[in-house]
């Protein structure tokens, strides 16, 4: 269970930085097209969703945004 736990965290971390690597595409000014802003949007909230899988070890990452 700890080391469930320890990969649970190592996955967070990195979540955590996509998220704030990807930050800026959700700012009022832009310069996006509203497609690739809800593409990024889509792209987030998979981000946010990853806890949800079953195995922290097996993690599948989704794809950024072009």
């Amino acid at each position: 269970a700890a080391n469930s736990a320890n990969e649970w965290g190592l996955v967070r971390e990195k979540r955590a930085l996509l998220l704030n690597n990807s930050d800026w595409t959700q700012l009022e000014d832009v310069p996006l097209t509203t497609e690739k802003k809800e593409s990024w949007r889509t792209y987030r909230q998979s981000l946010r969703d990853i806890t949800t899988q079953a195995n922290p070890a097996t993690v599948s990452w989704p794809t950024q945004p072009e």
